[in-house]
């Protein structure tokens, strides 16, 4: 009996599985586990996200519990095209340059099953979210991972590509701000990325999801469709999961160029539903609400961070202090020969949870992942256990 097709068999294990059974294991051992692996925001969203989700649960004039559409209901469509003018002054047709998703994971997975033939090139930066190497592994594509290094601010170098690997390249993914490394974006690496990609024939998938999650007031996250032509050949995902601290909602949503966001909808339509239709209308009002709703967030996050940082210090592990995300992106200490080798140390001394650099793909081998999803006083903690342990 056959048990897998050569699909399946291309899938690597997804990390975060393995670093939640190994947590389980230790709570059930009974330690105290103080858990900065996964990126899963412990705040709950702000009281007003509540609200207007409970309003749209409640609302009698609208039929919420049907089938919702596939491409989305009007109403959060114009949401995000309103969302898209205010804050990037890009303009989006709601009608066709929009579409609606149960999460930008979702979303990432139908784009590249519905874009990727056999043979053809993905290009994504690495280190990465895995679930970028998750989506290509089950699509038709062929990977290739574009080194993020730290002498170059963790921005491509594209001249580094192959030529052989460029003839068959069709996608370059992209994303800042970044997980796992907390590096931003500049203009000058976007307008690069844009002429290669126009030179070259390659769309360019952008990816927000942390755009909103700044933690410096200087630094402001700008979209890849701010640049003039960019819509010819990109589209951009967004999250509210991390924004908003509601993973568990699953929602998100996908923008830009015409035909290849359509080409989503068609996969879609035969493969799941839309949205519910409640949960879009309440992300609407989210989206109109602004910064009000995010920036007691970013309060949280920033002070969060700044305790990491200094404990990293104390330790004598080096890492660049992040601008945006929830997350910092530390070098293992060198007496260790991988970050594997460094986090199942660390949780089975200490019982403190990180994220092994491996799991983010080739590149991020030799660091560790650090979630800002305790509070405060628990950062402290984890990094007095560590210090404590004799690990570093």
């Amino acid at each position: 009996m056959k048990t897998k097709n050569n699909r399946l068999g291309r899938l690597r294990p997804y990390p975060f599985a393995a670093l939640n059974m190994a947590r389980d294991a230790a709570v059930k051992a009974g330690m105290d586990v103080i858990d900065m692996g996964v990126g899963n925001p412990d705040m709950r969203p702000h009281p007003k996200i509540i609200e207007e989700f409970k309003s749209a649960l409640d609302d009698m004039e609208h039929q919420n519990h049907r089938y919702p559409p596939f491409h989305g209901i009007p109403e959060f469509r114009e949401a995000i095209a309103r969302y898209y003018k205010a804050r990037f002054d890009v303009d989006i047709d709601p009608a066709r340059e929009v579409l609606p998703l149960i999460g930008s994971k979702e979303g990432i997975a139908k784009f590249f099953l519905a874009y990727l033939d056999p043979g053809e090139v993905a290009l994504v930066t690495s280190p990465c979210y895995p679930a970028y190497i998750g989506a290509v592994a089950v699509s038709d594509g062929t990977l290739y991972e574009l080194e993020l290094s730290p002498a170059n601010n963790f921005h491509p170098d594209l001249d580094c590509i192959p030529a052989e690997t460029l003839e068959k390249a069709e996608v370059l993914l992209i994303n800042y701000p970044n997980n796992p490394t907390g590096a931003i974006e500049t203009r000058e690496l976007y307008e690069m990325v844009l002429a290669f990609a126009q030179k070259h024939d390659l769309l360019v998938v952008s990816d927000i999801a942390y755009a909103e999650l700044s933690l410096e007031p200087d630094y402001r996250c700008m979209s890849f469709l701010e640049l003039s032509g960019a819509k010819e050949r990109a589209i951009e995902f967004y999250s509210f999961s991390k924004t908003y601290s509601m993973p568990g909602w699953r929602l998100g949503f996908v923008v830009g160029n015409e035909t290849v966001v359509q080409n989503m909808l068609s996969l879609k339509s035969n493969m799941d539903f839309g949205v519910f239709m409640a949960m879009q209308r309440a992300g609407g009002r989210i989206l109109d609400a602004g910064d009000g709703l995010i920036e007691p967030t970013r309060v949280v996050y920033r002070a969060r961070r700044d305790t990491v940082m200094a404990g990293l210090e104390s330790l004598g592990m080096k890492a660049a202090t992040p601008k945006a995300t929830m997350y910092v992106w530390a070098s293992i200490p060198e007496r260790y020969t991988s970050s594997m080798e460094f986090t199942e140390a660390v949780l089975s001394r200490t019982g403190v949870v990180l994220a092994p650099g491996k799991g983010f793909g080739t590149y991020g081998e030799g660091y560790v992942r650090i979630s800002l999803i305790e509070e405060e006083e628990r950062i402290r903690e984890a990094m007095d256990r560590i210090a404590k342990s004799g690990l570093v």
